[in-house]
């Protein structure tokens, strides 16, 4: 797959080689794909030929990149590396000089070759448009109907990727079209409890967006989400961790840290979850991720408040789960958007905090309004909260109790229902 374009040498008769010091990124990048690497296994063959330590895995990752793209170039000790794993059996032969009669054709081959796409750039850029429009509906139509569209769009850019008749830059753009594309379908397939599909949608995200050399987050962040969904809270915390080290400067990555802190206080580490949750409020501070916006890709403060909540729950802290949701609810009275989905979890997280608290009154007010929502918010973020809400109700200390024994019902009734399409 294309990359952005290295820096050629130019080269001095053509029974010489070029040597290896100063070589160029094409040339890495040639010899990577020639033995069938990515850029991650590659940088676990430069660690695992090392006789002392190099940088850390997702650092070296970057770094290769780096090289590659022609931004710095190979220093001496990563050189020793390459020759350990080979590389000098890929020295490239240097260019003839071009004889006077082929330069022509030369110069036309080019021509006919940039001119011969099936796309346009306005094409490309309407796709664009079609894949954040859709992000940024996510919350407002149901997630069948929106999951339909993207699939649709997803597949109308990878008919043109498999056409392979772009120029190489309008390639890596769609790449990158395709990879937010497949991190939605993931968001969405386990919006509506289908784990397994959601997962292989995440996997293609990240690898579409490594091969862009793209922005790795979202890819990440929507694999996080998964697992921990299904019930893998040390690998979601893995996933979010992993992400935040490569990520940029984006809403995402404070995403990422809050990921890392609810995964692995579901997973009962209510120490590390602490300090993860300390470092997500001061990325998110860092960051001025105080936005508005309700798009798939965004994380404003209500969703932050969202993910306190939880780590608040799982290690033990009702009162901080409580103070969580009220500066969520804030936010919303003062005219942020107001996603169902997040409302609902955030409400259901209150009620558990109030049961912590031996308030049912306080839970069943908190529920009450959740278990009126449409037939289409039946879905999986949102029951899987009332799930674990049934699952404390049901504790002996609640068994005598009426109340407890209705709210019960009523969440069977709302979770057993099928969802609207």
């Amino acid at each position: 797959m294309p990359g952005n374009t290295s820096r050629v040498p130019r080269y001095a008769g053509h029974a010489k080689v070029r040597a290896l010091t100063g070589i160029d990124g094409g040339t890495l990048r040639e010899w990577r794909r020639s033995r069938g690497w990515d850029v991650p296994k590659t940088a676990r063959e430069l660690r695992r030929v090392a006789s002392e330590p190099v940088a850390a895995p997702d650092a070296l990752v970057r770094m290769i990149r780096g090289w590659e793209r022609g931004d710095h170039e190979l220093s001496e000790r990563y050189e020793l590396l390459y020759r350990r794993l080979g590389l000098e059996s890929a020295q490239v032969p240097a260019s003839r000089d071009p004889r006077p009669d082929h330069v022509s054709d030369d110069a036309g081959n080019v021509l006919a070759w940039v001119a011969a796409t099936n796309t346009t750039d306005d094409a490309i850029e309407e796709m664009d448009r079609a894949a954040m429009y859709l992000a940024e509906i996510h919350a407002q139509i149901p997630a069948r109907k929106v999951l339909g569209e993207v699939l649709a769009l997803n597949r109308d850019v990878h008919t043109l990727l498999r056409s392979g008749r772009q120029r190489l830059r309008q390639t890596r753009r769609l790449l990158q079209i395709h990879s937010r594309l497949m991190a939605h379908a993931c968001v969405l397939l386990g919006d509506l409890g289908r784990g397994q599909a959601a997962r292989e949608f995440g996997t293609a995200a990240l690898l579409l967006a490594q091969e862009a050399e793209a922005d790795e987050a979202i890819a990440w962040s929507v694999q996080a989400k998964t697992a921990r969904w299904t019930g893998g809270f040390v690998e979601a915390a893995e996933f979010a961790r992993r992400g935040f080290e490569v990520s940029g400067p984006t809403q995402t990555k404070v995403e990422l840290a809050y990921r890392e802190a609810n995964a692995i206080a579901l997973f009962g580490d209510a120490s590390r979850a602490r300090k993860a949750l300390a470092q997500a409020e001061r990325t998110a501070d860092a960051l001025s991720t105080g936005t508005h916006d309700a798009s798939v890709w965004s994380f404003p403060p209500g969703r932050q408040a969202l993910f306190s909540l939880s780590v608040a729950l799982h290690t033990g802290d009702a009162g901080r789960a409580l103070r969580a949701a009220a500066t969520a609810e804030a936010g919303w009275t003062a005219g942020a958007p107001k996603v169902l989905a997040t409302w609902a979890q955030v409400r259901a997280g209150a009620a558990m905090a109030y049961l912590i608290l031996d308030s049912l009154d306080g839970a069943a007010a908190q529920i009450a309004p959740v278990l009126e929502l449409p037939a289409e918010m039946r879905i999986e973020t949102v029951t899987g909260y009332l799930r674990a809400l049934d699952q404390m109700l049901s504790q002996p200390r609640f068994a005598d109790s009426g109340q407890a024994a209705v709210l019960r019902q009523r969440i069977s009734d709302f979770t057993s229902a099928p969802a609207a399409c």
